[in-house]
């Protein structure tokens, strides 16, 4: 057995695949299994996987479904597929930097060593955010998000996902935990994230391990925080927002056996905005300090929660 399964999900991802598994392939650890799991693509993703699979059958296994399945699906069924010691997971336009998987699973055996092997650990780095030629954009994801990446509390991650799912690696404890995630999850890395905070441990490495390429077919990307950043996420925020409490309910529901009378009275509050007076739900998150990172991501929300008590 490899000590970590690296789990990618594809879906008409011929245009970058190559690089990203390239990239993996050229890591200077090669403690790895790759799991593949195609979303039902339509171009030549399957001939491409197929033929690195035969070129390292032992290294490589591949996952087909017939369908077209959302990214968080795949990695669910990842997931309950691997059997490894520890988990990471890969997006399919990436390039991971040589030395993502060494430096990351050394960073999570000194957190393992201060918190238990037994103890549910999270590690998660930062990222270069490239353009689709690779050429550099930031040097530093959080720097050009104006994200704080130590904002991994439950009352920040119920509104605005921190880690992002391609820098993680996971040890079994909280893939076991985990488990299959649910519908009602806004992303596979939100709920693991939520996941971890709650019942486990975060840990971040501040470092670029992977270029995060930016281009037209990009799914979920980053946009430079600015006017226009802002402008959009307004339109988007009440449907954000919702999706945030749908899936705290999900967790809650999922997890209130082993979660803290504390944890479990904040997800509750959360949950319930939706249905109380904006009078009452603005009070619900300063009593619980759920915010975002920002004065104008925090306004944003606000403003959803306005358009929440207008349908009403």
């Amino acid at each position: 057995m490899f000590m970590i399964d690296i789990l990618l999900a594809t879906y008409n991802s011929s245009e970058y695949i190559r690089e990203q598994i390239d990239s993996i392939i050229e890591q200077d650890c090669h403690d790895w299994r790759l799991l593949i799991r195609d979303g039902g693509s339509s171009d030549r993703t399957r001939d491409i996987l197929e033929e690195y699979r035969l070129r390292f059958p032992d290294r490589i296994d591949i996952i087909a479904t017939e369908t077209h399945a959302f990214s968080v699906e795949n990695f669910s069924a990842l997931m309950e597929t691997s059997t490894a010691p520890y988990v990471m997971f890969c997006d399919h336009d990436d390039v991971w930097l040589n030395d993502k998987v060494g430096k990351t699973y050394r960073k999570m055996i000194e957190a393992e060593k201060i918190y238990g092997s037994d103890k549910p650990v999270l590690i998660f780095t930062d990222m270069a955010v490239v353009n689709c030629d690779l050429e550099q954009v930031s040097g530093s994801y959080f720097a050009y998000q104006n994200l704080d990446p130590e904002k991994i509390k439950l009352n920040n991650l119920l509104v605005q996902n921190i880690p992002s799912g391609c820098t993680m690696l996971l040890n079994r404890p909280l893939v076991d935990l985990a488990g299959k995630i649910p519908d009602a999850a806004v992303m596979h890395d939100h709920w693991i994230a939520l996941t971890a905070c709650t019942l486990g441990k975060i840990e971040f490495l501040d470092e670029a391990t992977l270029l995060y390429r930016q281009h037209s077919g990009n799914v979920f990307g980053a946009a430079k925080f600015g006017p226009g950043y802002i402008s959009c996420k307004l339109k988007d925020g009440k449907r954000k927002l919702k999706e945030c409490m749908f899936q705290a309910l999900a967790f809650l529901s999922a997890c209130a056996s082993i979660l803290s009378d504390d944890q479990i009275e904040m997800l509750q509050g959360f949950a319930s905005i939706n249905t109380s007076s904006s009078l009452s739900a603005v009070r619900n998150l300063v009593k619980f300090r759920i915010f975002k990172n920002g004065m104008l991501r925090n306004l944003g929300m606000l403003y959803a929660l306005l358009q929440f008590s207008q349908e009403r």
